[in-house]
């Protein structure tokens, strides 16, 4: 309870443009706090660096265990550093609408998934294998955006 007060709060505050830092105080490992500081500046869209996995709340409609499935993905990716949505989605009904407004995401149900990347359905895929493709196309987009933005170092020409 004391995150979703402290986001309440401290993100009300950060979204009307009050503020530059932030301090979030929980009855935890300082380091969740720090995650839930992260966490409410990346849902403001004021920090965008990192892993963005968004999933459906599992309606009658979900075929598979979303939550265990997002969870995988979640861990699958964990580290991830570059501003990325993935989308994990437990029907074939508002999943692929829903995952094509992810970079890359799935539409799972009956025992497959459809993979979609920048709003193609790329193809399908056994359901025991989601995770490990979304998460290899993922981890492949990081690699290409962090190429993009180049490490940081200066280049020597000459």
């Amino acid at each position: 309870s004391g995150s979703v007060k402290s986001a309440v709060g401290i993100g009300a505050l950060l979204a009307e443009g009050i503020g530059d830092t932030i301090r979030v105080s929980l009855s935890a490992d300082p380091v969740e706090e720090v995650k839930a500081g992260i966490q409410m500046l990346e849902s403001l869209h004021l920090r965008e660096r990192g892993l963005d996995v968004v999933s459906c709340p599992s309606c009658a409609r979900a075929e598979v265990d979303v939550y265990a499935l997002a969870e995988d993905v979640q861990k699958g990716l964990e580290g991830l550093d570059v501003p990325l949505r993935v989308a994990v989605m437990g029907c074939i009904v508002n999943g692929p609408g829903e995952a094509r407004e992810a970079d890359v995401g799935v539409a799972a149900g009956k025992g497959k998934g459809q993979i979609i990347k920048g709003g193609e359905v790329l193809y399908t895929v056994a359901e025991q294998d989601i995770v490990a493709t979304l998460v290899g196309f993922a981890t492949e987009m990081a690699e290409e955006i962090r190429a993009e933005r180049g490490d940081g170092d200066p280049t020597v020409v000459g």
